[in-house]
């Protein structure tokens, strides 16, 4: 069962990315407001971690993370370089979410079959989350960096202008 902190994200994620889409205004007002906000996100991710679960989790549940960064980081780099960006958002986006811990013990209550496995995955998740939170970060500045060296991506021939 979804819990109910998860679905109020999900619900303020999609009203702010409605509202950003929908009305320029809005999107320029609280468009500032981003790099600002990203510390405090930070802070609270990081005050939530227990690096026990990194120990107990050991080269496997790195690896799961360090596996993350490199095959979700590829893709959305693409993914992002194909759709205009520079790669960075991409990068950014190559992490495990802090809410996929609670994935495995979802869906062994959905169905008791994977009761036995829920633990262990957890403990895996878990540590693919530390090492992606901490890997994420410092790949995206590099990158960030190197492309603010490089100049100005040039325009979309196709760009709509507000």
């Amino acid at each position: 069962m979804v819990q109910i902190p998860i679905k109020r994200t999900i619900d303020r994620l999609a009203v702010g990315m409605l509202l950003g889409n929908l009305d320029r205004q809005m999107k320029a007002f609280l468009s500032p407001a981003v790099p600002v906000l990203i510390p405090f996100f930070a802070l609270a991710l990081g005050a939530n971690i227990d690096l026990k679960t990194v120990w107990r989790a050991g080269l496997l549940g790195i690896g799961l993370g360090i596996f993350v960064v490199v095959v979700t980081g590829i893709v959305l780099f693409f993914t992002d370089r194909l759709t205009g960006g520079n790669g960075t958002a991409g990068l950014a986006a190559a992490s495990t979410a802090g809410n996929a811990a609670a994935v495995p013990a979802i869906v062994a209550a959905a169905n008791p079959a994977y009761k036995t496995a829920a633990a262990s995955a957890t403990v895996l998740v878990a540590t693919s989350v530390v090492v992606t939170a901490i890997l994420v970060p410092i790949i995206t500045a590099w990158w960030y960096r190197r492309a603010q060296a490089r100049g100005p991506e040039p325009a979309p021939a196709a760009a709509v202008q507000p």
